[in-house]
């Protein structure tokens, strides 16, 4: 595993286990139908407490559209109930997405982990309310984002609106940035609570660890599974924008449904690389809790002293040699 790339073991472990990704697939779409359900119901319902007059349905009927604009505000000119549906929705997609993220996550890593037993759910409840909270926070920095532009925009004879812009983006890029970076080691957190049941607080200081130890590994997945998802993007608001053009030449119909088919593609697609990229961090954190294997060097051939030559007898001066002693 630690010789293999990260990124090709993601992507080899996607498409060798679809089961994963059609789990992924699955919750992210029941949630997704849920909310969808809830926010047409609670409008729904709302609007059944409206009353709208005669004038009103003319003005709303009609072709001007400031009296449309003054009759919707007329309409909606007590938002009370408006705000206290609004809550309650939030709240509930608050509640769902915590849940559904919390048993969709802990069977696509107990796919992924290979384990037997089943992962604990705590541990990924605490992250998934990490990650909701961060993503409030962050709407709420957008809030206050716009209102800090307002305020700077606005001057004693006019608005301008080029400050506007300037402060709102560079505030609102910032928010984008913390929540971005913050909900990325939650999610990797996720790996370790999963692998060893760590708490939550404990999760999030060892997926730290790991991009400490490992940050060329992280960088690059990163960059391939981000310019991968911003190119599929980019095919998907291409292929919206054909299926509108053809809005005139075809039925209604058959608009929508090309405008659904290639949205839901987008987001099939989607997911698999979600899968593929998390099959990736797993295969890091496998290898960086895999000690490296020393490899045993064999010890060089011994080698024999050479022979040593013969050397013919010399006799000394004055005594006879061996041979003539003997005969």
């Amino acid at each position: 595993m630690a010789s293999e790339s990260p990124i090709s073991e993601g992507f080899r472990r996607a498409f060798r286990e679809p089961a994963i990704t059609l789990a992924e697939i699955a919750w992210r779409w029941t949630f997704g139908l849920a909310v969808l359900a809830l926010a047409i119901g609670s409008l729904l319902a709302y609007l059944d407490t409206v009353t709208v007059s005669n004038a009103e349905i003319l003005a709303l009927r009609g072709h001007s559209s400031w009296l449309i604009a003054d009759a919707i505000g007329r309409v909606l000119h007590d938002g009370s109930g408006l705000v206290r549906a609004a809550a309650i929705v939030l709240a509930a997609i608050f509640v769902l997405w915590m849940a559904a993220a919390t048993i969709g996550r802990a069977a696509t890593l107990e796919a992924l982990l290979r384990r037997e037993e089943r992962v604990a759910l705590r541990p990924q409840l605490g992250l998934n309310f990490l990650r909701a909270s961060v993503t409030l926070a962050s709407a709420v920095g957008y809030l206050g984002a716009a209102v800090l532009a307002g305020r700077a925009a606005s001057g004693d004879a006019d608005v301008r609106p080029g400050v506007f812009l300037l402060v709102f983006v560079a505030l609102g890029a910032a928010v984008t940035i913390v929540r971005s970076r913050v909900n990325w080691f939650l999610c990797l957190g996720a790996i370790p609570a999963a692998r060893d049941g760590r708490d939550t607080l404990t999760a999030i200081g060892e997926a730290m660890g790991l991009f400490r130890r490992n940050p060329g590994k992280f960088a690059g997945a990163g960059a391939v599974f981000g310019t991968t998802h911003g190119v599929l993007f980019a095919f998907c608001i291409v292929g919206c924008l054909l299926a509108l053009s053809l809005a005139g030449k075809v039925p209604l119909a058959a608009t929508a449904f090309l405008l659904t088919v290639n949205t839901l593609a987008y987001f099939a697609v989607v997911d698999f690389l979600y899968i593929a990229r998390l099959a990736a961090y797993v295969a890091i954190d496998e290898g960086d809790r895999t000690p490296p294997v020393a490899v045993a060097s064999e010890p060089p051939p011994a080698l024999e002293p050479p022979p040593m030559p013969t050397l013919p007898p010399v006799a000394e001066s004055g005594l006879p040699s061996p041979e003539r002693a003997t005969s």
